[in-house]
């Protein structure tokens, strides 16, 4: 049996022996903190909202917090309309018999101690929020009370995380692992791929907006689109990212969107040309430069930007 069905299996059993003894009487003496807290979609968090069918991200810490070693620990998060995805630790799985929840089966927790886990759940495709629930059960069979077969459980705050349309792909949403990637609509007239790096460090997954919309030319005959890419982490002091471990990326003009009399000059960073990585790569200076460009030889051909960066911005051809 490989580790993966064992956590299953586990998990099976746990919820079993939770729903036989959740009539009977309650522990004395227990105590679980159980907090839910959103990385991504909600007021606090920098990237406020996910688009259909994205990553929603949740931070869970589970401590004990009475005067006993508790066993036999049942942890759940529950969603109302979002599916189990993947977590950062092996003791979680998806229910076997719910899709909308993340079962975590414990052992023992000691006084004091305390467990946390990352986790993901796919946001549906329709709907306007996602509320999802921690929650923490104790069997109060392994608790040394002689005839108590009930159950304890601790239910924290739950977390509701706004959802937004896509906008025709022009808006993607999502919290994001290392080495996937996040793509705008290819039928746009302007379109973009970010990928992270296979490693980002200690980090479980890293909120990521791209918009595609329009904004001021950087000339007469420039174009008028421009992506933007946010990624809050990549300013902070705790960035993965570094000239070492940058994301790519890809940005496309389509030929049917260039300008009449444009010819292009470069890929634009904040209103700064991109330069080619060739000559000024990555460092404490340049964090962003291109590894390829090509500028369409024809009136009507695509022109394309590839290249790799530490630090997200605004993006656009000039």
């Amino acid at each position: 049996m490989n580790a993966r069905v064992a956590v299953v299996a586990a998990v099976a059993v746990a919820a079993s022996a939770v729903l036989l003894g959740s009539a009977g009487a309650r522990t004395s003496g227990s105590a679980m903190s159980v907090v839910l807290s959103p990385l991504i979609g909600t007021t606090v968090n920098d990237v406020q909202q996910v688009t259909f069918g994205d990553r929603i991200g949740y931070h869970l810490e589970v401590k004990n917090t009475g005067q006993a070693t508790v066993n036999h620990i049942l942890i759940v998060v529950e969603s109302d309309s979002a599916t189990f995805l993947d977590a950062s630790r092996p003791e979680c799985a998806a229910d076997p018999g719910d899709a909308k929840r993340m079962v975590c089966v414990l052992d023992q927790l000691k006084k004091g101690a305390g467990f946390a886990v990352d986790l993901r759940f796919t946001a549906p495709t329709t709907g306007s929020s996602v509320v999802s629930t921690p929650s923490v059960t104790v069997n109060a069979q392994t608790q040394g009370n002689p005839g108590n077969h009930g159950s304890q459980k601790f239910t924290g705050t739950p977390v509701t995380t706004a959802l937004v349309s896509s906008a025709g792909g022009s808006v993607v949403q999502s919290f994001v692992r290392g080495a996937e990637s996040v793509a705008t609509g290819a039928s746009l007239p302007q379109h973009s791929l970010f990928t992270l790096p296979g490693s980002i460090g200690a980090l479980f997954g890293v909120a990521t907006s791209v918009q595609e919309t329009t904004g001021t030319p950087l000339c007469a005959t420039c174009p008028t689109l421009v992506t933007i890419l946010q990624i809050p982490v990549s300013l902070t002091g705790s960035s993965p990212f570094t000239p070492t471990n940058p994301f790519s990326f890809t940005v496309t003009l389509t030929g049917s969107a260039r300008p009449a009399g444009y010819h292009p000059t470069g890929l634009y960073h904040d209103g700064v040309l991109v330069p080619m990585c060739s000559v000024s790569p990555l460092g404490p200076h340049t964090h962003i430069c291109l590894t390829s460009f090509d500028p369409g030889h024809t009136p009507t051909a695509d022109i394309v930007a590839v290249g790799i960066a530490d630090q997200n911005g605004r993006i656009g051809f000039g």
